[in-house]
């Protein structure tokens, strides 16, 4: 394990102004160049390829560093962590990372070094592929094509649905982005966030997997529980909010936004769904979705582009 070295592939913290989340990923990788930045077919690969490859950092100590005060912990089998601890006002920015005792590398605008505290009345929470990236998740070979051998500055980016985020970020509602994405993934979709200058927010990813269990799971096309159990969470972080929550019908979002939206009634204010591929829909599933959120007053839409002047009650 000489050649790999001890990386942070994402840096998270979240705050209601009493209590804060923290959340990131350790790895030993052999690339520690992850920016992403003017990168060939070539180096895009090879990097995408080195993070799935990476060897999780299991069970190991870490402590971060802030202005005021430290907080400890963990990492799990997966080299994750999260650990909440209560809020001090003073503590706001991520100066240092030690691992093991060993301090970590904070590449220099790879990660939010500084704490996302949460004021905001409404939060729009959104998913990323297909609905603000175009992944191409219906068609595996287009998805690998993209994903593998495209530069990010050569992804697109959905548009009515990326001005839309927008509008809602200027009107106020703070943003956070869930995405079944893995965290191998991390500074690559960072990176696009930041380059098509898309709202602040906490980029919440699904476990990191290796090479060989990400390709079986593309194959099995199994089903995980990420994105339910970290809206559960969100939730309980920030209680008595307004959630906007937008996605695409190309995997789940619409029964996870419904399923939530029951447990939750009076917290969806809006459920947005961008019909990304003219696959046939669940007419059961819609007409079940229409109806729930027209008893309880939650906007609902469910199309191919959001219409002009689109108004949340």
């Amino acid at each position: 394990m000489s050649l790999l070295k001890p990386i942070i592939l994402g840096f998270q913290g979240i705050s209601n102004g009493r209590k804060t989340a923290f959340f990131g990923k350790f790895v030993y990788s052999v690339d520690s160049d992850l920016s992403f930045e003017n990168y060939s077919r070539a180096k895009t690969f090879k990097s995408i390829i080195a993070l799935y490859t990476a060897k999780p950092v299991r069970s190991a100590e870490f402590t971060l560093h802030f202005d005021h005060g430290t907080v400890t912990g963990i990492t799990d089998g997966s080299g994750s962590f999260w650990c909440e601890a209560e809020m001090d006002m003073q503590q706001t920015q991520l100066k240092q990372i030690d691992l093991d005792n060993n301090e970590i590398k904070i590449p220099d605008g790879a990660y939010r070094d500084s704490i996302q505290t949460i004021t905001a009345s409404t939060i729009l929470v959104s998913d990323l592929d297909d609905t603000l990236i175009n992944s191409f998740v219906s068609s595996k070979l287009k998805q690998l094509r993209a994903l593998l051998f495209t530069a990010v500055e050569k992804r697109t980016v959905v548009k009515e649905t990326a001005e839309f985020i927008r509008q809602q970020a200027n009107a106020g509602a703070a943003t956070l982005y869930l995405s079944n994405s893995e965290q191998n993934l991390y500074p690559m979709l960072k990176r696009f966030l930041i380059l098509n200058k898309f709202p602040s927010g906490a980029l919440m990813l699904r476990q990191y997997v290796h090479l060989r269990s990400w390709i079986w799971g593309k194959i099995s096309r199994r089903l995980n529980n990420h994105k339910r159990t970290m809206l559960e969470k969100i939730m309980e972080l920030f209680p008595e909010r307004k959630y906007i929550l937008l996605g695409d019908n190309t995997q789940r979002d619409l029964t996870i936004y419904l399923d939530l939206a029951k447990a939750h009634p009076a917290s969806v204010q809006c459920v947005i769904i961008r019909q990304a591929t003219l696959k046939h829909a669940n007419k059961v599933l819609l007409d079940e979705a229409a109806g729930f959120f027209k008893t309880n007053n939650i906007t609902f839409y469910y199309g191919t582009e959001l219409p002009a002047n689109f108004i949340i009650q």
